[in-house]
């Protein structure tokens, strides 16, 4: 990416970031993908645009690296205008600094959009660790696994950054989860943390887990005896800021045994 940081205007934080296709007062010259290829629609046909425009290797790994990030970012807005080149004056072309990356909702303001605009390996929808390593091998990418695991180790320190930034707690909560959920998924994290068993007052109480829902309540599930039971903790109980401050990739398991004895065991 470009230099860029958080400018206050009014008690508001705004992103900034300095232009990669300005040098001073003078234009570069920058195409997108959308412009260079229109028929491209994969990361592949980005992979092959960047060998046909003589790109160094080097911008083929970070063609890569974005990748990866996109979807353990779960940025899904990776559509062809955001990728783009810059060609330099003796007509080089090289691979744009990243740009437009954001974690992505769906419309209901709350739970992670699942489907990516570019192609790997032709899926747009559950995307794994072995998708990208094989995704690499196709296309003549080294160093596959330490670029995944490069990217993995960065986005572990989102709640730190976010919590420094002043993210708003339902934000840095359901970014943090959405990003370790694609961890687990990718076998990056060493187990799933997000349910737990144990006993209150003699009754099993087995896959415990609080998931949010689409209109940004948090649902308390659990199978106690056999009996599929849910609670939902809405924003007007008092348990609602703690979870969301707390993340659920981070909640203890102590607070999932007091919650479901005092909503669900009866």
């Amino acid at each position: 990416m470009m230099p860029s940081r958080l400018y206050e205007i009014e008690g508001n934080r705004n992103f900034i970031t300095k232009r990669f296709d300005r040098d001073g007062e003078r234009k570069l010259h920058t195409q997108t993908l959308a412009a260079i290829s229109p028929e491209t629609d994969s990361y592949e046909g980005l992979i092959a645009v960047c060998r046909k425009l003589h790109l160094p290797e080097t911008d083929c790994q970070e063609v890569f690296r974005r990748l990866v990030f996109n979807v353990l970012s779960n940025n899904t807005d990776d559509h062809t205008k955001n990728f783009s080149f810059v060609m330099d004056e003796a007509g080089l072309w090289r691979l744009s600094p990243a740009y437009d990356l954001t974690y992505i909702i769906d419309t209901g303001g709350y739970l992670p959009n699942t489907g990516h605009c570019m192609y790997v390996r032709s899926k747009l929808h559950h995307i794994f660790y072995d998708d990208a390593i094989l995704f690499a091998k196709d296309n003549g990418i080294r160093r596959a696994d330490a670029i995944i695991r490069e990217v993995a180790d960065s986005l572990r320190q989102f709640r730190d950054i976010a919590k420094r930034n002043e993210v708003q707690d339902r934000w840095t909560s359901s970014i943090e989860s959405a990003i370790n959920a694609h961890l687990v998924s990718w076998g990056l994290e060493d187990k799933d943390n997000s349910s737990a068993s144990f006993e209150i007052d003699g009754k099993s109480c087995t896959d415990v887990r609080i998931e949010q829902a689409y209109k940004g309540n948090f649902h308390l599930y659990a199978s106690i005896d056999g009996r599929d039971c849910k609670f939902i903790i809405g924003k007007n109980k008092p348990e609602y800021a703690t979870i969301q401050e707390t993340g659920l990739s981070n909640l203890p398991e102590t607070m999932l045994r007091d919650l479901v004895a005092k909503y669900l065991v009866r």
